[in-house]
């Protein structure tokens, strides 16, 4: 019983930090092209970021993501990731980011997990939609064995 209230406390606390005035939210949608154990295969998906900037201009927040694509014909992937993102405006409506990550998979009917880097671009088109182009790569472990799983993604960003 003390779990589920730990649990739910979490996710109050998330959510409440989620919708504070100070944070830039924004929902997206995309395609990524990924490679995953040297295997080329396009994934589709849906994200959420959340970013606050600080009195001297630098940007801190995360990034949720949850992706599905075939590697070949039968082998699924469904990919969850938590990106904690670090960046600066560096021209008007233009902020790069520095990203780091940890990625859940779910490949060959057994799990993954890993951790790894990237880099984002954002541009803000007006103040309710941003495109987004991001690389990341990462190291995964699955079973006994590493593989390298990377991505490269554009997305379409909504505020809401």
């Amino acid at each position: 019983m003390k779990k589920r209230y730990l649990a739910l406390s979490l996710v109050s606390s998330f959510v409440t930090l989620l919708n504070a005035n100070d944070f830039d939210t924004k929902v997206s949608v995309g395609a990524t092209s990924a490679k995953l154990d040297g295997e080329t295969y396009t994934q589709y998906g849906l994200g959420y970021t959340a970013n606050t900037a600080l009195n001297n201009g630098i940007i801190l927040g995360f990034g949720n993501s949850l992706y599905y694509g075939n590697v070949d014909s039968g082998r699924e992937v469904t990919t969850l990731d938590l990106d904690l993102r670090a960046g600066y405006e560096i021209y008007q409506d233009l902020t790069a980011f520095g990203l780091g990550t940890g990625v859940y998979q779910y490949f060959d009917d057994n799990s993954a997990t890993g951790v790894g880097y990237g880099a984002s671009l954002e541009y803000k088109i007006n103040q309710n939609v941003a495109v987004e182009g991001t690389y990341k790569t990462t190291n995964m472990r699955y079973k006994t064995d590493d593989y390298d799983y990377s991505t490269s993604n554009v997305a379409i960003k909504f505020n809401y």
